[in-house]
């Protein structure tokens, strides 16, 4: 079979809406744009449909994140995901390479050299509409719960870096301006924390949040969450002890995948901690 291995271009992001809607995924048109934006990709042809995709995301050189690999199920068990990984491993440079396996793809990235490091739990679930009314968790002693404003880009940009040990700008950037933000201001008017949320697939994703402690998190994702009162919600985390917190909240774990990573160690250089992702595909 004649398949081509073509850089992934907006021309192609209609088949891959299909191609995500396919094997269950709800990326819309924008998500793709936004993410191809973001950083770049492969696309599997064969007599012009697109039946395979991948992508990957590069901050500074030290880290990398991987995903959207996707293969059609009328073309699965022919070798298409691991030529799509093997493609786009050799257009990363960076030292140390993450991704969020599905279970299915687990074995794939094994025999490529990734390594299991951590569960994801994904949360999910529709906003009560009491949610307004809830009341709030009480915030961490001489701290102020705020919006975002434009001159806190660069404080949110550090605190990302403490947490994930490698600086992701263009990333944070790009979701600061697309979504609705909070931030955790100390007396001393240094941030403690900050999340975003923004639409995505059928509603929105919560995510990244990056806090100094797990009360600080629970406090920036109340805060967001009674702002989407009636709406459908995912976060991505890490913590299994905010997911099951997050359970008892009606927004419940829906599925548990492992973090992979190849090559080396990015340790935290600050005391803030990545409590949840910006997305699967973007870490």
């Amino acid at each position: 079979m004649n398949i081509d291995f073509l850089p992934l271009e907006e021309r192609h992001l209609d088949q891959a809406v299909q191609l995500s809607n396919a094997v269950g995924w709800p990326h819309r048109r924008c998500d793709w744009q936004r993410l191809l934006t973001l950083g770049s990709g492969v696309a599997g042809v064969h007599n012009g449909e697109l039946v395979a995709t991948g992508m990957h995301w590069s901050f500074e050189a030290r880290l990398a994140t991987l995903g959207l690999v996707i293969v059609s199920p009328d073309y699965k068990r022919q070798g298409l995901g691991r030529k799509v990984m093997e493609t786009l491993l050799e257009a990363i440079t960076a030292t140390r390479i993450e991704l969020h396996a599905t279970q299915a793809g687990a074995d794939l990235y094994r025999s490529l050299g990734f390594k299991e490091t951590a569960w994801v739990h994904q949360c999910q679930g529709w906003v009560a509409d009491s949610m307004p009314g809830h009341t709030l968790s009480p915030l961490p002693p001489h701290t102020l719960l705020r919006d975002f404003r434009a001159s806190d880009c660069e404080a949110v940009i550090a605190l990302d870096e403490q947490a994930i040990g490698s600086p992701r700008r263009a990333l944070l950037s790009s979701l600061l301006a697309q979504g609705e933000a909070l931030v955790l201001e100390q007396d001393n008017g240094q941030l403690s924390g900050a999340a975003i949320c923004r639409d995505f697939g059928r509603g929105y994703v919560i995510g990244p949040i990056i806090a100094k402690g797990h009360d600080a998190a629970r406090c920036l994702i109340e805060a967001l969450l009674t702002r989407q009162s009636g709406s459908f919600v995912r976060l991505d985390t890490l913590d299994a002890d905010l997911a099951a917190w997050l359970d008892g909240i009606g927004i419940s774990e829906v599925d548990r995948i492992p973090q992979m990573v190849a090559g080396g160690d990015l340790p935290r250089i600050g005391p803030t901690k990545r409590y949840a992702l910006a997305s699967q595909a973007l870490g």
